[in-house]
């Protein structure tokens, strides 16, 4: 009903005409009088919501809404805001909007900014990543163009044949296509370079001639970082540059690659312009309001050459306020922080995160690059423990429902054998001997399928199972980027796991 009315339309149906009420305040008291059980927390964050969407959204902002079944649509705002008490209780309060879009799939933004459309709040803006000018691209032209350091024509990278057909033209023009590392694999439609995803585009690559300068494969350069892509398969005698062996190394084997995880491996410690500082010549207003806007705990304070000078924060502007009431200078809070080489291994680095809650990474340049913190590290745990936590339980369900089968006579143990390989059958005596991969060939088999007398697609099913014993595989495999599973990658699992649950009658 939004996109076909051209509106912007938000709920709080108990609430009346909110155009008279000129202050936050005047705003939280027709909340919390509207919602009186509501508590406090929630009073002031729905305030802030409708204060925003009454009074800070302007003609001509972007504003983007997800349409159900991973559809967004987006448009320009471009009408105040307006009660309409004909309406549903749920739809009274309206903003107009010019939808540009209205049918997006939601993985046309790139994933740096999809990520931030999940958002739990109503009304939210999106800040980080460049992301007003992006969205402005988004609504016009219906692509997302990346951040500014990607290639103008990332975007439209759809396939790899494209990628060469990119390169192609830029030879001509006597140009470089040069992509991050994370868009380059997005290419081939890849979120993590796991050894399988090295070697299938690689192989790809290789297909097309091209190569990556420095290697794409290379784990100790960070997913963000760029790389440039070089032709290599053009003729000697055909007038377009061949690259040296100084220019282009060979590419390593990924089994040449170092293995020690390093901290310039984690996704916040190359946000290269995106990381946010203050200059020597700054207020310290200036430094708090930063903080304070972008939930930030303390920030670098940096030179024009962008080498660190100190850092300032919540901290050490609490610390100087205690030598009394004189008005503070950024001189007063500024505190000499540890900054790690990108190189240096992130084990060494972790006590030191941990007792100070966040050190900054130095990139080879002698420049600032990013932050990792305490919470940085906490969330890579969860990050890399969730995808462990899914594959446990489907195997442990798994296991019980062939055991099940088993013990009631349904299936039995030598039509298990029949379906394993060499000398496997003489090593399987129970479901626990079997892995995550044997489990798909036990349910290929017509007579165990029909004996489970299951109502489900055995095609589907079983290749689900082929997906999360691929997934497992790699899990065997520390993520090489240190960045958290896209909940694209996760879906299947979740998919499968959820049909398990409800064919582990008893579970």
């Amino acid at each position: 009903m939004a996109l076909a009315e051209g509106l912007a339309i938000v709920g709080w149906g108990e609430l009346g005409d909110l155009s008279g009420l000129g202050s936050r305040e005047q705003i939280r008291a027709a909340v919390a009088d509207a919602y009186p059980d509501s508590s406090p927390q929630v009073i002031g964050n729905w305030t802030g919501q409708l204060w925003r969407f009454i009074h800070e959204m302007a003609a001509g902002d972007v504003i983007v809404t997800p349409t159900g079944g991973r559809r967004i649509a987006v448009g320009y705002l471009d009408g105040p805001y307006r009660y309409r008490p004909e309406a549903d209780p749920e739809m009274r309060h309206v903003r107009s909007v010019r939808w540009t879009q209205r049918d997006l799939d939601r993985h046309t933004v790139q994933p740096d900014l999809r990520d931030s459309l999940g958002s739990l709040l109503t009304v939210f803006e999106l800040r980080r990543n460049e992301a007003a000018a992006r969205l402005h691209v988004l609504a016009d032209q219906a692509i997302d163009p990346g951040p500014s350091h990607a290639h103008p024509e990332s975007a439209r990278l759809a396939t790899p044949e494209r990628l060469q057909e990119l390169v192609q033209t830029a030879m001509v023009a006597e140009d470089t296509v040069s992509l991050t590392i994370r868009e380059l694999i997005g290419i081939w439609g890849h979120v993590h370079r796991w050894p399988s995803v090295i070697d299938d585009i690689q192989a790809g690559l290789d297909v097309l001639g091209l190569a990556t300068n420095p290697s794409f494969a290379d784990i100790s350069n960070n997913i963000n970082s760029t790389v440039a892509i070089v032709p290599v398969g053009v003729a000697p005698d055909s007038g377009v540059h061949v690259p040296t062996a100084q220019e282009l190394p060979r590419q390593a084997d990924p089994d040449e690659h170092p293995v020690t995880v390093r901290i310039g491996q984690m996704p916040s410690a190359d946000l290269g312009t995106q990381l946010l500082s203050v200059s020597p010549g700054d207020d310290v207003s200036r430094a708090m309001t930063t903080m304070a806007l972008n939930n930030f705990s303390q920030m670098p304070v940096l030179a024009a050459d962008r080498r660190l000078l100190g850092a300032v924060s919540w901290e050490s502007i609490g610390l100087a306020n205690l030598a009394g009431p004189t008005a503070l200078t950024l001189d007063a809070v500024i505190v000499r922080p540890r900054e790690a080489d990108a190189d240096d291994e992130l084990l060494e680095w972790i006590p030191e995160i941990y007792r100070r809650g966040y050190v900054f990474v130095r990139g080879d340049q002698g420049t600032t690059t990013g932050i990792v913190t305490a919470a940085d590290l906490t969330m890579q745990l969860g990050s890399q423990l969730r995808p462990f936590i899914l594959i446990a339980e489907i195997e442990r369900r798994l296991r019980r429902i062939v055991d099940r089968a088993l013990a009631d006579g349904a299936i039995s143990l030598p039509q298990i054998h029949a379906v394993l390989r060499g000398n496997r059958r003489a090593r399987v005596n129970s479901a626990r001997d079997l892995t995550l991969g044997e489990y798909r060939w036990i349910f290929e088999d017509d007579a165990v399928w029909t004996a489970l007398g299951w109502g489900v697609d055995a095609e589907l099913f079983a290749a689900r199972l082929l997906i999360a014993s691929t997934f497992r595989n790699n899990l065997m495999h520390l993520n090489p980027d240190l960045d958290a599973e896209a909940e694209t990658e996760l879906l299947p699992l979740t998919g499968l796991l959820t049909m398990l649950r409800s064919l582990d009658y008893g579970a």
